[in-house]
């Protein structure tokens, strides 16, 4: 009987086994065929919590696009704009304008981001904006994002530089280098070594730049350099006349520490002082414009454009009347690598302008400036240059001018491949002349002088490092 007991004790527990055991199996199957893992499932949850949330994808911006006339304003009557026009810049990265429109404002127009304004038949009839008082039409504003100073020497064209700190600083930001020092020739006593550039990468306290330095200065050892960021700023104006009602004293347009700006199809007329002033700009184009300023003898500056301490400044197609002089490069340090081709500058009747009036020229504070190709007509002189590494080729001179080209301050000039020509019986005194404040290297070959007085070449060559004269060809009318 005991022996029985136990048999069926023994079955029982293994038919009691054998049932657990398809009820755990029936359970797995129903997990699998449902997609649940009841043996894994507070560890999945586990590891679900622990993984990062997916972070939204940032959305582009989306560009605000509007019209003078959406805040209140009418091209076609004669009320003041300056209100609606301001309002619609403050909210605009797009400020469309109607051709044959004429906006009245009394105070500068001021934008501190990146903008496009245009008219809205390009290529047609443009957009007027009439400034009626003593002041700019439109300012474009970029303040500083950050300021360090530099801890290491930099030499020549070294493609970075270390500063005490980067932040506040990014990619694409312009940097300004302003050293301590003055510059080399006619340094006013306030003209400074230093220049701009773009920033491409920042590792640590290391910025790299669009392109190596153009100087050394020598930090710890008696000079300090500066360096300021500001934030990337474009601007793009299109197919606009701005104008005072006469010829008032002032600059029409100012641009601030943009890169890549685009002017193109712009009017400028009865600005006397500036037409368009390019203060610290990376890469600025200037198209097909026509600048008109009126400007008389008392003007001491009388500029078309100009490009004051801008790097790669390139001016084309564009017209200059009534001018002291259609360009000019210079600025607190030096303007570089600008040009101006393909565009024509003239002057008035001989006595009407403030001395030192040129087609095209530069202050001491420019160097690597090109003008090619450029027409020239009515000044005292047609180019002048006080820079370093001015190259002066394939230009036309006419008129009553009496030197092709004065040089007075820098270091380099190449002079190649220009034109005069007389007009009116006009002779000139001499193709070029420079004065003793000049010290450098003058290349003066195969030019082309068609009415003059006096010899080639006037001044002293021995204050001059090197003089190459060759292929000139003087012919009397």
């Amino acid at each position: 009987m005991r022996k029985q007991f136990i048999n069926k004790k023994k079955s029982y527990f293994l038919y009691m086994g054998m049932f657990i055991l398809l009820v755990a199996s029936a359970w797995i199957l129903v997990s699998i065929m449902t997609g649940q893992n009841y043996f894994t499932k507070d560890l999945n949850k586990d590891i679900i919590q622990a993984q990062p949330k997916a972070q939204p994808k940032e959305q582009p911006k989306e560009t605000r696009i509007h019209t003078p006339e959406d805040y209140g304003a009418n091209g076609f009557d004669k009320k003041n704009d300056t209100e609606a026009l301001q309002k619609a810049i403050n909210n605009s990265d797009t400020l469309i304008l109607k051709g044959g429109a004429t906006y009245i404002i009394d105070q500068p127009l001021v934008c501190k981001h990146s903008i496009t304004i245009e008219s809205d038949n390009k290529g047609k009839e443009s957009a007027v904006i009439l400034q009626t008082s003593k002041e700019s039409a439109f300012i474009l504003n970029n303040t500083p994002s950050a300021t360090s100073v530099v801890t290491q020497k930099i030499s020549f064209n070294k493609p970075y530089i270390v500063l005490e700190s980067t932040k506040g600083m990014k990619t694409g930001d312009l940097l300004h280098l302003v050293s301590s020092k003055l510059w080399y020739w006619d340094n006013r006593g306030y003209l400074k070594k230093g220049e701009l550039h773009k920033i491409i990468k920042i590792e640590g306290n290391q910025v790299y730049l669009d392109r190596n330095t153009s100087e050394n200065y020598m930090v710890g050892e008696g000079e300090e350099v500066t360096a300021t960021a500001y934030p990337n700023v474009s601007l793009r104006l299109s197919n606009i006349s701005f104008l005072h009602p006469k010829p008032y004293k002032t600059t029409m347009l100012k641009v601030n520490y943009t890169s890549n700006a685009v002017i193109e199809n712009i009017s400028v007329a009865n600005s006397q002082n500036t037409g368009i002033f390019l203060n610290s700009t990376f890469q600025t184009e200037v198209r097909n414009s026509y600048i008109n300023l009126g400007t008389t003898k008392e003007i001491k500056t009388g500029y078309g454009i100009q490009d004051y301490g801008g790097s790669d400044t390139f001016i084309t197609n564009s017209i200059f009347k009534r001018v002291r002089r259609g360009v000019d490069f210079s600025g607190k340090t030096p303007s570089r690598f600008g040009t101006v081709t393909n565009s024509k500058a003239y002057g008035y009747k001989q006595g009407t302008l403030a001395s030192g009036n040129s087609g095209f020229g530069t202050h001491s504070t420019a160097e690597d400036i090109t003008f090619e190709n450029n027409y020239v007509e009515n000044f005292n002189y047609g180019f002048l240059s006080r820079g370093n590494n001015i190259i002066v080729k394939g230009n036309t001179l006419e008129g009553f001018s009496k030197n092709f080209i004065a040089i007075s301050y820098g270091g380099k000039v190449n002079v190649m491949d220009n034109t005069y020509r007389s007009k009116n019986d006009s002779k000139l005194e001499s193709f070029l002349v420079f004065f003793n404040s000049f010290s450098g290297s003058i290349s003066a070959t195969g030019n082309i002088v068609i009415g003059q007085e006096g010899q080639l070449m006037k001044g002293d060559p021995g204050h001059l490092k090197e003089l190459l004269v060759k292929d000139n060809v003087v012919k009397n009318k």
